[in-house]
């Protein structure tokens, strides 16, 4: 079937439309105040069947209050090129389904509207099945060091984190 220039640009207008439509996931990162906002799917859906809808929660509460007992135990750090912060998840307090074996959430289009503030790029994993999630804010420039395309290699693949101790 071929479809006529109209149509063809009639469907690429729909789906710009659809993900403009959409709201923007504002996340942010602060070592210095213990401040990490997540993206999350909505209760019971799978997190790579919810790269659209994912909604954004803080530990400071905005937009969303991310529940205290969340965190099991999480680190940051930083240097010249990223900023990061990872550790171990209680999935249970935000409804994630212990059965998901994880996704990614990050400014990818595909993703949804994310953004984060004075980054130019930032990658999220989450891993309920065995409790790990991270989160790596890449500066300008050095966007690389985000690995935004290795989402199923989960925290220790992408981002290269091995240090899974409290």
């Amino acid at each position: 079937m071929r479809l006529a220039p109209f149509s063809v640009l009639s469907v690429l207008a729909l789906s710009l439309i659809h993900v403009e439509a959409g709201k923007v996931n504002t996340v942010r990162i602060d070592p210095k105040t213990d401040l990490v906002c997540l993206i999350l799917p909505p209760p019971g859906k799978l997190i790579g069947d919810s790269e659209q809808d994912g909604h954004v929660q803080c530990t400071d509460g905005k937009p969303q209050l991310l529940p205290s007992n969340f965190f099991i135990w999480k680190k940051f750090q930083s240097n010249g090129n990223y900023v990061q912060a990872w550790g171990k998840m209680n999935d249970k307090s935000v409804s994630l389904r212990p059965d998901d074996g994880g996704g990614q959430y990050d400014t990818h289009r595909d993703s949804g509207l994310n953004e984060a503030p004075g980054y130019a790029v930032f990658v999220e994993l989450l891993e309920p099945d065995n409790g790990r999630w991270c989160i790596r804010f890449c500066h300008k420039g050095n966007e690389h060091y985000c690995n935004m395309g290795k989402s199923t290699y989960g925290c220790e693949g992408a981002l290269g984190i091995t240090d899974w101790s409290s």
